[in-house]
Formats: C-alpha cells, sequence, structure tokens
C-alpha cells in the first residue's frame, strides 16, 4: 500500500474516530475474551475518568454495587455463547449519581466465523424508567377509574362512543348497547344501523348533523328520539366533543344519555355521590357548577385539592384565575367570557401556577344546562392531566432521542412484529428506497429487494421468525434510482419475560463500507472503467507531457487497432492528412499553456471512412495547481457537419425560390389591376360588334361603345402608370376628390362585366360629403374590387342577389365606406387580407392584399366582418384632408 494510500487509510480512521466520539450514545468495543479496549468521548465524560481507568474489567467498579455481579455474569454468559448481550445496571456518573442504563453489545465475526470484535452502545434510560414505572401507576389508576366509570354509567344510564371519521363508530360502551335496546356482544353499529334507529322524524337532522360535524371538526350537544327494535320509543342526549391532533379531526368522543327516566337517573345519581367523590379522587377529575347570572361557583371536593384551595373557603373567580398561569390567563377569561355570553360549550386545557414554581396542567369540560329561569347554569369536570402531560413529554422526549440516535447509527434500522410484518423504518433507509412510510410498512419493503434474490431472503426470514432465531442475510436492494447494492441486513428477536418473541429489531448495513480500502479502491476504479467504457463517446488519457496513458475500448474499436499499435503509430497518423497539421499544433499548445484543447477534425473509422469528431481535453490539477493527467473525449459529429452543409444549401435554394416568388406575385398583382379594365374594353368591343352586324347597323350606338373603349383603355393606362410608379417607389398623386364620384364610375365598371350586369347595386351616401384626397384611380381599383367580390359571393345563392354600398362621415375625422353583400360570408375575415388566400376556384388571392395595401398606403384602414343575419361587410376608413375638416380656412 503506498504512501496514499496510508494517508487516506488514516484519514478515514481519524473520521469515524470524530464521528464516534460526538455521537450521542455511549460505545465501547471489545476483544473476543471480553476485554473492553475502547470507550467513546461520550463515556469517559459520563463517568469523568480518563480511558486508563476503563480498560479491561476496570469498568466494573463503576457499575451499582446491587447491579454488578448479575451484570458481569450475563456478560460472561454472551461472551461463551457468542450471542448478543442486553442488560441494564445503574453506572456511577461523573457527579456520583447511579443512573440506569441500557447496555448492548454486538459480535463482529471474521469470513471463518470466529468473533474478531464485540461493538457496544450504552443509553441512558433513567428517565425512561422512571416513566415507564409512572405509566404503570397511572394505569393502575386508570382501571380502577375505568371501573368505577362502567360502573357509573351502567347505574346512570350513559353510555360512551367513539366516532372514527374514516370508519364510523369505533366503540360503544355496554351500557350504550342497552340505551338502545341491542345486543353489547356485537360490534358497534355501523352509521346506517345507527341512522335506522334514530326516529324518522329526527333521521334527517341527525344525518346533516354528523355530516357537519366530521366536515368542519364539531362536536354536539343534542336530544334526539330513537326507536328501540321491540319498538319502545326513548329520548336520548348524546353529547359529543372532537379530538383534533395537529389541526385533523381523529376522532370525536362522546357520552349518550337516556333521559326518558331523567327524575329516575337523578335520584340514581345522588346515591352514587360518594362513588364519583372516590372516582375523582382516583382519577384527579374534580366537577364544579358555574351560574354565570350569579356568579355563584360550585367545587367538588377534588376540584378543591386540585386547585389546592381550603375546602371552607368560597370560591370567587378571582381566586381561581388567581391560580391561572399567567401565560394562560388571556386565554381563560376569553373563554370564560365567551362561555358567559354566548352559552357555548367549554373544552380546553390551561395550567395552574403556584407560589412554590410548581405547575399544573388541567383539562376543562363544561356544559351550558338551562334553568327553570330560562338562564344558562355550567356544569363540568375538572381534570389533573398532569403526570399525563408529562408522562407524554418524556416519552416524545425518548422517542425523539431514540430517533435521532437510530438516524446516526451509519446503518440502516428498522423494527417488526412476531409475524415479520415490518412496524417502523429509519428515515434514512425510506431516503435510500425512495419509499414513503406507508409503502416500507407491512410486507412493502420486500418490494426494493432484488428479484434474483427474493425468494432466498424471504425463506431465511420466515425461518428465522419460525424459529425465533437471530437472522443475517446478504442482497441487493434497489436505490430510489434503480441501482441495486449489497446489503448485510442482522435481525435479532426481542423476547418477553415468558420467553416469547414480542419483537424483532434489524440492521441493513452497506457491505461496502465494511472492506478494506485496498478493496474499496480496486471497486471503484472497475467501476470507473466501466462508466468510461459506457459513455457514447471515445474516451482518452495522457501524462502531463502527452503520452497516452488510456483509450477507451470505443475508441480503439473505432479506428481497429489495440492499444500498443495506437500508442506506437500515433494518434496524429489517424487524422485526415488536411487536418493533421492544425490538430496536432493545438494539442502540443494546450500541453504547453495548460489550456483547454478543442479541435474539429476528421478521424479514420476502421473501414477507412473518414469522419468528423469534435475532440476536446481538460487537464487534472493537484492542489498546488499542477498537472498530473490529461482527459479528454472525441464525439463523432459527422451527422451534424452533414446537416449543416444540407442547411446551407436549403437556405441558398430557398433564397432563388423566395426571388421567384416574389416576381410572381408582382405578376400576379398586376394581372389583378388590369383584369377591370380590359374587361370593360372587351364588353364594349362586344357590343360595338353587335351595332354593327345588325341590319341595318346602329351607327350611333357603335361610336358611343368605341368612345366608352377608348375611355377604358385610357382608364387601363393610367392603372399601368400608376403600378409603374409603384414599382419605381414613386409617390402617387393624390387630389381632392368627390367619393361619390368615384364610387359611381366603380359601379359603372363592374356593371361593363357581363356576369355582373342583372346584379342590383343599391347606393346610399349621407347628404353634403366632403371632399377627399386620394389617388382616385387607386381608389376606384378597391371599390371595383371589393364590389366585384361581393357580387361574386352571391353566385349560386338561392337568394336574389343584393349588393349595398354606404359611405358616411364618422366623429373621428373619416370618411367610412361600406360594401355590403347577402352571400355566404368569410371563414377567416382578417386571413382573407394576405395574400394569394382566395375564396373562389379560380380567384388568385391578390385583390384584397393589394386593396389594403392602397388603403394603408393612403393612411387608412379596411377590415372585414360578417353579418349577424348572413353576408359580408367590408369597410374602408380614408381619413380627411384639412380642406375637408375645415372647409372655410377659418
Amino acid at each position: 500500500m503506498g504512501a496514499n494510500e496510508h494517508s487516506s487509510v488514516d484519514g478515514q480512521s481519524l473520521s469515524l474516530r470524530q464521528i464516534i466520539d460526538s455521537a450521542p450514545a455511549l460505545i465501547h468495543t471489545a476483544r473476543p475474551d471480553g476485554y473492553l479496549d475502547f470507550f467513546n468521548k461520550g463515556w469517559l465524560n459520563f463517568v469523568g475518568q480518563p480511558l486508563e481507568k476503563l480498560l479491561g474489567w476496570e469498568w466494573t467498579f463503576f457499575i451499582h454495587p446491587e447491579d454488578v455481579e448479575a451484570f458481569v455474569q450475563k456478560w460472561r454468559e454472551s461472551i461463551a455463547t457468542g450471542e448478543s448481550f442486553e442488560g441494564a445496571a445503574r453506572v456511577r456518573r461523573a457527579d456520583g449519581e447511579y443512573r440506569w442504563m441500557l447496555h448492548h453489545k454486538l459480535a463482529m465475526r471474521g469470513d471463518d466465523g470466529r468473533i474478531i470484535k464485540w461493538h457496544g452502545s450504552s443509553i441512558d434510560i433513567e428517565g425512561r424508567t422512571r416513566a415507564e414505572e409512572e405509566l404503570r401507576k397511572s394505569a393502575r389508576v386508570l382501571q380502577t377509574s375505568e371501573f368505577y366509570l362502567a360502573e357509573a354509567q351502567r347505574l346512570g344510564h350513559i353510555g360512551s362512543w367513539v366516532f372514527d371519521p374514516t370508519g364510523g363508530f369505533d366503540y360503544w360502551s355496554r351500557e350504550l348497547f342497552h340505551i338502545y335496546g341491542l345486543d353489547p356482544e356485537k360490534h358497534a353499529p355501523t352509521l346506517e344501523e345507527y341512522l335506522a334507529r334514530v326516529h324518522p322524524h329526527d333521521r334527517e337532522f341527525m344525518a346533516s348533523l354528523i355530516k357537519r360535524m366530521l366536515a368542519e371538526g364539531l362536536g354536539c350537544d343534542v336530544t334526539k328520539r330513537i326507536v328501540r327494535p321491540d319498538g319502545e320509543l326513548r329520548h336520548i342526549r348524546c353529547v359529543g366533543a372532537p379530538v383534533v391532533e395537529n389541526g385533523t379531526l381523529k376522532r370525536i368522543v362522546g357520552s349518550a344519555i337516556d333521559v326518558t327516566e331523567h327524575e329516575i337517573l337523578t335520584q340514581e345519581l345522588r346515591r352514587r355521590e360518594s362513588y364519583l367523590a372516590e372516582a375523582q379522587k382516583l382519577s384527579h377529575t374534580g366537577s364544579f357548577g358555574w351560574a354565570p347570572d350569579t356568579g355563584e361557583i360550585l367545587w367538588s371536593e377534588e376540584t378543591y385539592r386540585i386547585f389546592e384551595y381550603d375546602p371552607a373557603e368560597k370560591v370567587t373567580f378571582d381566586i381561581i384565575m388567581e391560580r391561572v398561569h399567567p401565560e394562560d390567563r388571556n386565554l381563560a377569561l376569553e373563554i370564560v367570557e365567551r362561555a358567559s355570553t354566548s352559552g357555548d360549550a367549554i373544552d380546553c386545557e390551561y395550567r395552574l401556577l403556584f407560589a412554590d414554581g410548581r405547575v399544573k396542567h388541567l383539562h376543562i369540560l363544561a356544559k351550558p344546562l338551562q334553568n327553570a329561569c330560562e338562564s344558562f347554569e355550567f356544569s363540568g369536570a375538572v381534570i389533573d392531566i398532569t403526570e399525563a402531560k408529562q408522562a407524554e413529554e418524556q416519552i416524545r422526549r425518548n422517542e425523539r432521542e431514540l430517533r435521532a440516535l437510530v438516524e446516526a447509527i451509519p446503518a440502516y434500522v428498522g423494527t417488526a412484529l412476531p409475524d415479520g410484518s415490518v412496524d417502523f423504518i429509519s428515515q434514512s433507509w425510506l431516503d435510500y428506497t425512495g419509499f414513503s412510510r406507508e409503502q416500507g410498512m407491512g410486507w412493502g419493503w420486500g418490494s426494493a429487494i432484488h428479484p434474483d434474490d427474493v425468494d432466498r431472503v424471504v425463506a431465511n426470514w420466515r425461518a428465522g421468525l419460525a424459529a425465533g432465531a437471530p437472522v443475517e442475510h446478504e442482497l441487493r436492494c434497489r436505490r430510489a434510482d434503480g441501482t441495486y447494492h449489497w446489503f448485510l441486513y442482522r435481525g435479532l428477536p426481542f423476547r418477553d419475560d415468558g420467553g416469547d418473541v414480542v419483537k424483532w429489531y434489524g440492521t441493513l448495513t452497506n457491505i461496502d463500507a465494511l472492506k478494506e480500502t485496498e478493496s474499496a479502491l480496486q471497486t471503484r476504479e472497475h467501476q470507473l472503467l466501466g462508466i468510461i467504457e459506457t459513455i457514447p463517446s471515445m474516451l482518452w488519457s495522457t501524462s502531463p507531457t502527452g503520452e497516452p496513458t488510456h483509450n477507451s475500448q470505443r475508441l480503439l474499436e473505432y479506428v481497429g487497432t489495440s492499444h500498443e499499435e495506437f500508442v506506437n503509430r500515433g494518434w496524429a497518423s489517424f487524422i485526415h492528412p488536411d487536418d493533421r497539421e492544425e490538430s496536432a499544433k493545438a494539442f502540443f499548445q494546450a500541453i504547453k499553456t495548460g489550456e483547454s484543447y478543442n479541435v474539429m477534425h476528421r478521424v479514420r473509422r476502421a473501414d477507412g471512412e473518414y469522419r468528423w469528431h469534435q475532440t476536446r481535453g481538460e487537464p487534472l490539477r493537484d492542489p498546488h495547481g499542477k498537472i498530473i493527467q490529461w482527459y479528454g473525449l472525441s464525439i463523432d459529429i459527422d451527422e451534424r457537419k452533414r446537416a449543416e452543409d444540407h442547411l446551407r444549401n436549403t437556405r441558398m435554394k430557398l433564397s432563388t425560390a423566395s426571388k421567384i416568388a416574389t416576381v410572381a406575385e408582382l405578376s400576379a398583382s398586376i394581372a389583378h389591376e388590369l383584369n377591370q379594365p380590359l374587361m370593360a374594353v372587351l364588353g364594349n368591343a362586344q357590343a360595338a360588334k353587335r351595332w354593327l352586324i345588325a341590319s341595318p347597323p346602329n351607327l350611333t350606338e357603335t361610336n358611343a361603345s368605341i368612345e366608352r373603349i377608348l375611355r377604358d383603355i385610357r382608364s387601363a393606362d393610367k392603372t399601368m402608370q400608376h403600378i409603374r410608379a409603384l414599382f419605381k417607389r414613386e409617390s402617387f398623386e393624390k387630389r381632392e376628390a368627390n367619393i361619390t364620384d368615384i364610387i359611381g364610375e366603380a359601379v359603372r365598371l363592374v356593371h361593363e362585366g357581363p356576369n355582373k350586369r342583372a346584379v342590383l347595386i343599391d347606393c346610399h351616401f349621407d347628404a353634403h360629403l366632403p371632399t377627399v384626397s386620394v389617388d382616385q384611380i387607386q381608389i376606384q381599383q378597391v371599390l371595383c374590387n371589393l364590389i366585384s367580390n361581393a357580387i361574386e359571393a352571391m353566385e349560386g345563392s338561392r337568394t336574389p342577389p343584393l349588393v349595398k354600398i354606404r359611405a358616411a362621415l364618422t366623429d373621428q375625422n373619416e370618411m367610412l365606406i361600406q360594401v355590403i353583400d347577402n352571400g355566404p360570408g368569410v371563414d377567416d375575415t382578417e386571413k382573407i387580407f394576405d395574400a394569394f388566400v382566395t375564396t373562389k376556384e379560380s380567384g388568385m388571392g391578390i385583390g384584397l392584399a393589394v386593396s389594403r395595401s392602397i388603403i394603408e398606403a393612403h393612411g387608412g384602414r379596411t377590415w372585414g366582418e360578417n353579418n349577424p343575419h348572413g353576408g359580408a361587410t367590408f369597410s374602408i376608413a380614408l381619413p380627411l384632408s384639412s380642406v375637408s375638416r375645415n372647409p372655410t380656412g377659418a
């Protein structure tokens, strides 16, 4: 083992010693013959002695004289049998006090099964021992109280019950069964069976009340009627109180009183006052009565004892508050105020503080009762729960300490019931497996075992359960990320005084942590090599001067050579000749400067093909910054390079296609603009031909048609001039024009078309419309396009086609022109203005796009919308010039 490895082992030993010394448990070790050879710092601090005073058997001098003989004898028996040791004895602390401690010792065996070491721990259980004794006393008192309570219920015809929100009634006292006329040997009735016993007139109310109690965590105090199985009708008063933990309703506890024979019950309660007083004394429960209106307070003897006042002293509200803990006084005052004003029941806890500093915890229960004067009186109970509170706190403290110890142990800890079902698992194990606590309970832990190990592990575990003998086996368990790790499981049974197994305690230890440092390093090296070989790239490493030290198998298979041949030939021989010089220059520059190495070059594959790779290298430095190794990888990027080349070619082709598309779009625009005047020329030419071939020829009409042809040709020429100006980016010529004249000319041009003459076009304009500053030809072309679209949209319709044109002023200094049709409308009123979007079979989809461009060039807007009762409306809003807005020039 080299110097570095010794340094690593020493470092780990120092770290382990620090962990053991900082552990909250008292930890020690012993030789196979029982000679104790190590005590951690916690032990030494506890007894206040140096290590030399405890080694060997010297530690026995600190065991209580009454415990030492039996304790040492039991320890020698464990040494002889090799079984684990567990025993309790009192140990003298540094201050001379003896404290009860629970001692565990577990044998560590070698590969041959012989004991090579004992590991032990000691836990201070003084508090727990005292708490257990107090709990046993409390249990005896509680048992006696339960007897008297059951007797009181039977004599007073009072039944008690517990309602579980998730499962219905969890408990009915025997007397409650008798009250309802049911068999007490059966289980408590279900909610449905309970409601079936409620009188039909009260059933719906009770079902609603129960639902509200569960939803809002409420108690109850209600009187209802029930019908016994024999048909007898009884009146029952039901009182319930919710039990809430951490804001969650856990259960509702209550009582039921048969008030049908109230007078008889009252007499019976009076005859049993002596029993009740004794029961109060035994259960630390006092009773009281309180009339808020008069301030009168009556206490039982036990209540006086709890508050530690003389029974001869008259109770007042002030002397009660004098005993209440200052921190709880506002709460008590608030509860009293609320109860006295609203008659609310009281269920609270508060503390009493005495002059000598003692504190008592009280639980106060009180219910309002209405007296003959229609005012409230309260009857209640005062329960001294100090011992229970202290015991609960001690148990919680012990449990927290035990859990902290369990989580601090470098192993996963769990417990199981005698049947083998797990009832506790340390949080560290849940974190390892990713299980929730519910998933790990019972036999759910088995799902983490490797499928190949399940049958063997479960069989061994069941055999141990059957024999009640310690269980030990190795198994693989799945971690939260899906990987499996080997563990060593050890399970020990815990028996009661009768020798029966009442609990199983077990630990799971990662076997890798127990292996020697050399084995661990070898394992990690193999794992690292495995990781390197599975990375989907070609990895390599070199010395600080650039000599190859490792090449991954993937790299060697790629170039088709062994490591030795690769080293002999040199890595540069596998680089494309055109890339070799630049790659070598970059590599040796990185070696010289210590900078990162990053190049792209072509590498020859085993089949002779060169493929593009990106090769990166980074230096590994020691703590002083000296380079101790170079690590790098080479990634095949040939497909990426080809994709990049293909993308460049595609962009060039796309650019060419875009230019062609632009020419096509311009051609379509020109064709669309000339279509309207050329169609008018065609119509007039056909008319002139008809007049000439008539017998006799009608020269007057022929001349009129020719005049119209000349006019339309001039219009087409103007259109071409405007298009030419558009292409030359020349500004168009705007003049003040009458919009009604432009609309009229557009309607005439549309009617020149042979298929549009019969369509009725209804024009309606506001009176005294001002002029607008526009390019008359362009606006005329827009209107011709909108009118033609409206007529063509109504082709094939059963309804007679009708086009309406409206022109009016808006209050926004705009001229609004609308073309309205009664056709089918359009699917997308916004997309229809996009170039090459059309709803016509032979349409080019350019007219509306050009129209929008023209209107926007005039500073206006155009849009389309469907009419509520069918058809569509296309609107144009043109801004008024300053002359139109102010014709007087004022």
